[in-house]
């Protein structure tokens, strides 16, 4: 995982800061281990075409693709590992004992670095609170920078503070800042899903990307909502792009697999497996477009081995990986027992009918007797 400066924390992530699906409520905010748990309710005796719905939920994670920030996901490309966040904000705090004007940014840097180590939202508005000192001692006109605003809204998300948030939301939605606006709206759609009223969120990024039509929180929950759902078509729309993220192209695969284009789908494995050969949500839907979409048996065993060694990833994919390499191995079985049953039926048939034959029968034929004269 790259190491991120405190530059990239502060300023970078700030746009990708209310990038959300779901996420269930009892999951504490801002660690690793909730990156995303794939909703599990596969079934040993559904067909095939219901376990191809099942593993694009498992593997885009139904339940919590993301969890509260984009950058906080590590199933993302974005990610900030938790306890190098903490590390940076140790820095930065080190380095901000008696901050003046110049130190803004850095103050900003600072909000950002303990909400990705999950610290919650009280040492985020601690250092609200100095950043605003800092900025009245410059000008007493001065009032909350949005930036700021942004760190304390998705604070107070995480910290299941939703009318502090709908606080520093509503002065967002004020802004004459279109990604401002956008974050805002996108904001208030996780806010919905996380009160499970999803139609009413992806309302929310749209009106994100009314806005801002680039705005790539919102059309990444929108795509990954709509994979989820079964709308390769939309999920494509929003996905396409957005450049050769491995992650974005992980959810365009799977879109390719919903829509039949098996082609299309391993060729997406290809490019995203060379960037991230161990991703096991991408191993896995890989492994099952070998099986279902281009029925290459042989090669989906030996992927989806690659996935059980593979670490990471929800639990639910590793419980699928089993499931269907056993069924692999029972196809392949009776594979092999009907091509050893062609055989013989073929050894017994020429057999049979070269004991049939009349005697002679195949052999060249003997020359005319010449008449004696």
């Amino acid at each position: 995982m790259k190491s991120l400066s405190f530059w990239q924390v502060g300023l970078i992530c700030l746009p990708l800061l209310f990038a959300s699906c779901a996420t269930t409520p009892d999951k504490k905010p801002g660690k690793d281990k909730e990156a995303a748990s794939g909703k599990d309710d596969a079934k040993d005796d559904k067909d095939k075409d219901s376990d191809k719905s099942d593993s694009e939920s498992a593997s885009s994670g139904s339940s919590g693709t993301f969890i509260y920030s984009l950058s906080n996901n590590n199933l993302t490309s974005f990610t900030v590992n938790t306890s190098k966040a903490k590390s940076l904000a140790d820095d930065i705090e080190g380095k901000l004992k008696n901050p003046t004007i110049k130190d803004r940014k850095d103050l900003v840097a600072l909000m950002a670095a303990k909400r990705l180590a999950g610290e919650g939202v009280v040492p985020v508005f601690q250092v609200a609170k100095r950043l605003m000192i800092v900025e009245m001692k410059d000008n007493i006109k001065r009032s909350t920078p949005e930036v700021a605003m942004l760190e304390l809204a998705l604070a107070s998300i995480q910290s299941k503070q939703i009318p502090m948030a709908n606080h520093w939301i509503g002065k967002l939605l004020q802004s004459k800042n279109p990604k401002t606006k956008a974050a805002a709206l996108t904001a208030q759609g996780m806010i919905a899903l996380l009160d499970n009223r999803l139609p009413e969120a992806v309302a929310f990024w749209n009106e994100a990307l009314k806005v801002k039509s680039d705005y790539e929180p919102a059309r990444l929950n929108i795509g990954f909502s709509a994979l989820r759902y079964g709308d390769a078509k939309t999920a494509k729309s929003m996905l396409s792009g957005m450049g050769q993220d491995w992650f974005v192209q992980t959810g365009l695969m799977q879109a390719e697999r919903l829509s039949d284009n098996a082609q299309e789908a391993a060729s997406l494995c290809k490019s995203i497996l060379e960037k991230k050969p161990n991703y096991k949500p991408a191993l896995y839907s890989c492994a099952l477009n070998e099986y279902q979409g281009l029925g290459n048996l042989a090669k989906a065993r030996l992927d989806l081995e690659h996935v059980a060694k593979a670490g990471g990833g929800p639990s639910s994919i590793d419980e699928k990986t089993f499931l269907i390499l056993g069924k692999i191995e029972k196809e392949l079985n009776m594979q092999q027992q009907k091509e050893g049953a062609a055989k013989a039926a073929a050894a017994a048939a020429a057999a049979k009918s070269k004991a049939g034959a009349p005697p002679g029968a195949g052999a060249p034929a003997a020359p005319a007797a010449v008449p004696a004269k």
